[in-house]
């Protein structure tokens, strides 16, 4: 089997992956899936991989990244990447509570999260495990009955951020109520353009973000793809030293502060 590898990533600040814009409430919504479930596509998430490394500026760096991940648009010679880079998928959500806050996912994303894990060849074992029963809890201002609960207590996931470390479960809704519940954890802002001289509003528009704390599932594939660029660089040691456990900038908002994010890489 092809060597594969584990991507956990957290949110460190409100993150917006846009879809361009649409119509409804949110002029700017975030990346959604075919059941409207948020997500980000791996052309996506492989960009901001590759543009972390181009933008060093250090020509051992752009090789490397012109093997990982392929040519450049405006390159003479065309050539596929190394590595095949799934969707990044947002999985577990953190909630306002009466109790402060907690966690919290749906049942349909979690059976995708564990076709990932399949795929790349590891165990949701390593990273969760599933408890039959659910509990009520309160979601917002009211309660609401979760279907099952994930035990996070032992997983790698407690170590990506500070949200995250202190609570040893995710409440998991059945999908008739999962996505409302997920839709309630998200972010609208609405921001405005004023013109300089005389303040009235040139253009008000609404964007939507992930909170800041929400966990992230991916996956990288090595495909044993060649091409000229790789024949000098011993890619496998390459690819985790320079991904794991750093900060990177997902959906190019980060001129207001938006889109950090901590990315671990797991073999």
């Amino acid at each position: 089997m092809n060597k594969s590898y584990l991507i956990l990533a957290y949110a460190l600040t409100p993150v917006h992956v846009g879809m361009g814009r649409a119509p409804g409430i949110v002029d700017l919504p975030f990346q959604r899936d075919s059941i409207g479930y948020p997500i980000v596509y791996g052309s996506s998430f492989k960009g901001v991989l590759k543009s972390t490394l181009m933008n060093e500026g250090n020509d051992n760096k752009k090789a490397l990244a012109k093997c990982l991940f392929g040519a450049e648009p405006d390159d003479e010679s065309k050539y596929m990447g190394r590595f095949m880079i799934t969707d990044l998928l947002p999985v577990f959500y953190p909630i306002a509570s009466l109790d402060g806050y907690i966690y919290v996912t749906a049942d349909y994303l979690m059976r995708k999260a564990n076709d990932i894990l399949s795929i790349i060849g590891n165990s949701n074992n390593n990273l969760y495990k599933e408890n039959q029963s659910g509990k009520e809890v309160n979601v917002l201002l009211g309660k609401l009955k979760s279907a099952y609960t994930i035990n996070i207590d032992q997983s790698p996931i407690k170590n990506l951020g500070n949200l995250i470390k202190d609570l040893k479960e995710v409440h998991v809704f059945s999908n008739d109520i999962g996505l409302q519940v997920i839709e309630s954890s998200l972010i609208r802002i609405t921001r405005n353009v004023l013109d300089d001289k005389n303040k009235t509003s040139q253009n008000l528009w609404i964007e939507e973000y992930l909170p800041q704390g929400t966990v992230f599932i991916g996956g990288a594939i090595d495909a044993n793809r060649t091409n000229e660029i790789c024949k000098n660089i011993n890619v496998e040691s390459e690819f985790s030293n320079k991904f794991n456990d750093i900060a990177i900038f997902l959906g190019g908002k980060e001129t207001i502060g938006k889109g950090l994010v901590r990315i671990k890489v797991i073999q």
